[in-house]
């Protein structure tokens, strides 16, 4: 799932938390969540 601009910042995929804050900041953490959520499936042995 690509991050995404919503109301009030950004968000990895359709549910989680919405990082707020300077734009480019906001979004990198959104990505974060992303990545640690692929290495979460990767280590539980679910399709990536």
């Amino acid at each position: 799932m690509p991050v995404k601009k919503v109301n009030g910042g950004y968000r990895y995929g359709t549910k989680g938390k919405t990082y707020r804050g300077k734009g480019a900041k906001a979004k990198a953490k959104a990505a974060k969540q992303g990545r640690a959520i692929k290495a979460s499936q990767a280590r539980r042995g679910r399709k990536a």
